[in-house]
């Protein structure tokens, strides 16, 4: 349903917003916008625990962001937390209460899902004019760094340091030097240097970064923005960092008029950025102000475009898939022939799996993915693969699709999913279907490449009298694959309760 208004609530580490924006022609226009500190972060990075009376607090906040859109006439808002509600060992209370006091449920988004949300509306307001770029979204709790090659993204990255985070774990340092950017530095591009590690970029490339920390920045350098994006040259922005890299939070309030929680993450933010802007070899940052309301609000005003913007981003997807694949010496053309053979299986059999196009592009993904394990050891490879796929960051997809990928790719081969499978028992009911359907369906595109050496040129896949028929045509002799087509044809016989045949036409 697509409505004329809509409001949204994050729930961040060091405050609560809530903007309501309505839909304008062809864009979002906001027309409120409410910010409240709340430093729940302070509680879980150094507690692990939220207080109740930050619970109470935030309660407050919420009812009255409520009431505010209830004045709109808006009965439907969309409260998300992220990094401090992610890491505290009672969210499940606090979820609870704020349910009860509010009524609200709040959602927590996963830290891939949270910079999915962000890559995605980044890219939508860019409109394709970046081609290779290092985009970040530096949070107060996470870091997620992005690599965009031909306008889509190939690599991603989340990592648990955010600019109050590295505030509060650093804090005891402080005291020991007075040159506390070196440590900071230090500690930052430990974690760069990973980055380094599986991603080389040996030209230089667009740096673009979003996020309240650099919003602060590009205010503090009197830099204007234009229709949500600005531009720092490099020069620029180091010369910003040396005049405060020496300074103490207090001075830094003193100079720039700041409040002490903004004062005390401000050389955290800035080392960030300056370290990802030498990563990505970049001229000019390029800043992209947007919020996670802006995202939520935006899917609820057009629908049918965020639809389309995701249906790009799933090319993204794919591509980060790929690139991890590659990693582990895939082999391309094997990886080629299972997705093309499964693919045309699933959309055969449509009427009698009942899937969606999410969970076809759930299969894709194991069709790229399956073998991976083989880098790990060729023995009970679909083991490996599985233990690798749970550990990917790709993005666009959360926890639960990944578990679903893994589980489908471990299945792939002659392993059947039994309940006493821990893997595969730890699923809800609906996924282990959900499994059981793909991987009967990954086992019969795989075995058409039993010997990897691509042997038949077409596929055709159809439902005949309730059975599944499938015609391929080969040059040569294919024994192997259709020896393989008859054992794997069982399982999926078990799954969806209909005979799988391979018909095999000869050319010369």
């Amino acid at each position: 349903m697509a409505y004329k208004i809509a409001a949204a609530i994050d729930i961040g580490s060091s405050a609560v917003r809530m903007e309501i924006s309505e839909k304008r022609k062809s864009e979002v226009k906001c027309i409120e916008f409410l910010q409240s500190p709340l430093y729940l972060g302070h509680d879980t990075f150094t507690q692990k625990k939220i207080s109740f009376e930050k619970i109470e607090r935030l309660c407050a906040i919420i009812n009255s962001y409520l009431q505010t859109a209830g004045n709109y006439g808006i009965d439907k808002v969309e409260a998300v937390a992220t990094t401090a509600f992610r890491e505290a060992e009672n969210k499940e209370y606090v979820l609870d209460l704020i349910k009860l006091k509010t009524g609200i449920n709040v959602r927590i988004l996963e830290d891939p899902e949270e910079k999915t949300i962000i890559y995605r509306e980044m890219l939508r307001r860019d409109e394709g004019s970046w081609k290779n770029a290092v985009i970040s979204y530096v949070g107060t709790g996470s870091l997620g760094v992005a690599y965009m090659e031909k306008g889509l993204i190939k690599f991603t990255q989340n990592i648990r340091i955010g600019s109050l985070k590295l505030s509060e774990i650093l804090e005891p340092v402080e005291g020991y030097t007075k040159k506390f950017h070196m440590i900071i530095e230090q500690y930052i591009s430990t974690y760069i240097d990973v980055l380094k590690n599986l991603l080389t970029l040996d030209r230089k490339t667009d740096f673009v970064a979003s996020g309240k920390e650099i919003d602060l920045i590009a205010s503090l350098m009197d830099i204007e923005i234009v229709d949500n994006f600005f531009t720092i040259p490099k020069k620029s922005f180091e010369e910003f960092y040396d005049s405060i890299k020496t300074l103490t939070p207090l001075q830094i309030m003193d100079i720039y008029d700041l409040p002490q929680d903004r004062a005390e993450i401000l050389l955290p933010s800035a080392a960030l950025f300056k370290i990802l802007m030498d990563f990505s070899k970049c001229d000019t940052l390029t800043g992209c102000n947007i919020t996670m309301c802006d995202a939520l609000i935006y899917k609820d005003l057009y629908p049918n475009k965020y639809d389309k913007v995701n249906a790009r981003f799933d090319k993204s997807i794919v591509n980060s898939a790929i690139f991890a694949a590659r990693r582990f010496r895939y082999d391309r053309q094997h990886i080629a022939a299972v997705y093309d053979y499964s693919t045309a299986i699933f959309d055969s059999i449509r009427e009698i799996h009942g899937l969606s196009e999410r969970e076809k592009l759930l299969l894709q993904l194991a069709c790229i993915l399956h073998d991976c394990g083989k880098f790990v050891n060729l023995k009970e490879h679909y083991e490996h693969s599985y233990d690798l796929i749970r550990r990917l960051s790709l993005p666009g997809l959360n926890t639960r699709e990944l578990h679903i990928i893994a589980n489908v790719s471990k299945y792939h081969s002659d392993l059947i999913p039994l309940p006493e499978h821990e893997n595969y028992a730890s699923l809800a009911a609906e996924d282990r279907v959900l499994v059981a359907k793909l991987s009967a369906i990954i086992r019969l595109g795989d075995s058409l490449d039993k010997s990897h050496l691509q042997k038949f040129r077409e596929i055709d896949a159809r439902l005949n009298n309730n059975e599944l028929v499938v015609t391929v045509r080969a040059g040569g002799e294919a024994t192997l694959e259709e020896w393989a087509f008859n054992q794997k044809s069982e399982f999926f016989n078990d799954v969806f309760g209909i005979k799988a045949k391979l018909v095999i036409e000869r050319t010369v």
